[in-house]
């Protein structure tokens, strides 16, 4: 109800998208993860209010001045001694450091703080849990991919003893921190000790080791990850599940290929040939170039030439698979397909999708499902469930529901 002459105005924030499409879908990534404390709304659509629609710079400038404000808060408050609110501001301010890092230009010392004041933030709070997280860093290839291994409080844990344990594989542009709100929060709260971690060619991983990009044998770094989870005396190896989340489905199915240590996966969504994927998303006349572009080349040109969204995502995914160039790229992601390892998957799988994903992800989910010669379980979500955009990012409770409701039922 409302009245014409009123002067009286209920909210000052219009819930308005952007008219960019990856805006849209970052901007509901940290809009979901306050359903365990990651964001809020306010904070969210109030600073979507000030950026401007398609320019990376503004999305990065805004959201790091947001999380500085978070942060500041969080510092007043553990100063007075109020653990609980210091806590929860961090953890927001994690996330808002987390969603300036995506979009700052990597060639400035500002991606660099950005990142690591989000691990800085997150650590912090998380030292406050209770019980607090654990440091975990996996030795592989001379380097470490860093981890957070997150256990039951002692009233949700079955026993003393061993316990069941999920690795947690991200994608492209997730991060350990922000796996905390999709699986790690709803996990130790049903009694589960969960693992996440950032591997090769993700942000935490590269700003230790920048030599460690994406690689097609994901089961590599995934075999390190294991043999450091599988020897601790809390874990039982017998009740080991992955979940591998957009990018990180197709990292995680390989393991589960190829590890027999892996009793249970998730996909969400299946990926069998990024290549494929890859062409979908960016689309086949950015795909197909017949131009081969640098990074450098594209410095400083107009944005009526090349979108700064284009100049963006060259960069970043030159950087991230560790080639010079966008042929390279395309070259290199050939390597990125399942192929027939999907009929060597013999545990039991869970396939998540949304139905508004684009045809190309509901084409693979069809043909991964398709191929698994064992035991699989699917969910298709849609939009009455309000769950149906990539990664449920939209509706993280309700994955939560489905996803370990299936594992604990599996490992009854």
């Amino acid at each position: 109800m409302s009245f014409g002459d009123s002067d009286i105005v209920r909210s000052a924030i219009r819930v308005e998208g952007f008219r960019d499409d990856e805006f849209d879908y970052q901007l509901i990534k940290a809009l979901g993860v306050a359903d365990y404390g990651g964001s809020t709304i306010g904070e969210c659509l109030a600073v979507a209010a000030e950026i401007t629609d398609g320019s990376p710079q503004s999305w990065a400038r805004c959201f790091d001045e947001l999380a500085h404000r978070v942060e500041a808060t969080a510092r007043t408050c553990l100063a007075a001694g109020h653990r609980v609110s210091g806590r929860d501001h961090l953890l927001r301010a994690s996330t808002y450091y987390r969603t300036a890092e995506y979009y700052v230009d990597p060639a400035i010392e500002a991606s660099r703080h950005s990142g690591e004041r989000s691990r800085e933030c997150f650590t912090e709070a998380g030292s406050l849990f209770v019980p607090p997280l654990e440091l975990v860093d996996v030795p592989f290839d001379g380097s470490m991919l860093p981890g957070y291994f997150l256990r039951p409080s002692a009233t949700v844990a079955a026993g003393p003893g061993r316990l069941p344990t999920l690795v947690c594989v991200g994608g492209f542009d997730s991060s350990a921190e922000e796996l905390y709100f999709h699986y790690g929060a709803p996990g130790v709260e049903r009694g589960w000790n969960v693992f996440a971690f950032d591997g090769p060619g993700q942000p935490g991983c590269m700003r230790l080791d920048p030599a460690l990009p994406f690689r097609p044998d994901y089961e590599a770094p995934l075999a390190a990850v294991l043999d450091v989870i599988c020897a601790r005396d809390d874990v039982d190896p017998g009740r080991v599940a992955l979940v591998g989340q957009s990018f990180g489905s197709y990292f995680a199915a390989r393991s589960a290929a190829t590890d027999p240590r892996v009793r249970a996966l998730v996909a969400n969504p299946p990926v069998i040939d990024m290549r494929r994927y890859m062409e979908a998303w960016v689309g086949s006349d950015v795909f197909g170039m017949s131009r081969d572009i640098r990074p450098e080349d594209v410095l400083g040109v107009p944005e009526d030439l090349m979108p700064k969204q284009m100049q963006w995502g060259i960069e970043s995914i030159c950087r991230r698979f560790g080639v010079p160039s966008f042929s390279a790229w395309r070259d290199v992601i050939t390597e990125y397909r399942l192929g027939d390892l999907v009929g060597a998957i013999t545990c039991p799988v869970l396939a998540l999708i949304g139905d508004r994903e684009g045809n190309e992800p509901l084409s693979q989910f069809d043909a991964f499902v398709g191929a698994l010669p064992g035991q699989v379980s699917t969910r298709r979500f849609n939009v009455d469930d309000g769950a149906s955009t990539h990664c449920q990012t939209d509706n993280i409770r309700l994955q939560a529901q489905v996803v370990f409701d299936w594992l604990d039922e599996r490992f009854a």
